[in-house]
């Protein structure tokens, strides 16, 4: 993220209501992403939100969710939720700025 949040910096994220989050930066709880350095069976990741969605009358669905880096450092990239893999990924915030 340090395209747009400088490595090492405190953030303010406001509560996820719902509603449209595309090209938002985002705050996501992962059962699937493992941070052993922690000892969480879960994990955190900040990235840009891209949703792809089908829309046919009255119903719509996500076809897939694209969670962006934003980052300039290698070894970072996206990750791509399709089908039932979004169930283990949890918008939890948007980004509100940085504090410092």
């Amino acid at each position: 993220m340090n395209n747009k949040i400088p490595n090492g910096s405190y953030c303010l994220f406001k509560p996820d209501e719902g509603g449209s989050r595309d090209g938002q930066i985002v705050i996501v709880e992962s059962t699937k992403i493992k941070d052993t350095e922690f000892g969480f069976g879960y994990g955190y990741t900040v990235k840009q939100y891209h949703s792809h969605k089908n829309v046919s009358e009255d119903v719509w669905g996500h076809e897939s969710i694209t969670l962006k880096p934003m980052s300039n450092e290698e070894g970072y990239s996206d990750i791509i939720l399709k089908n039932d893999e979004s169930e283990k990924f949890k918008v939890i915030g948007i980004f509100e700025k940085v504090l410092g």
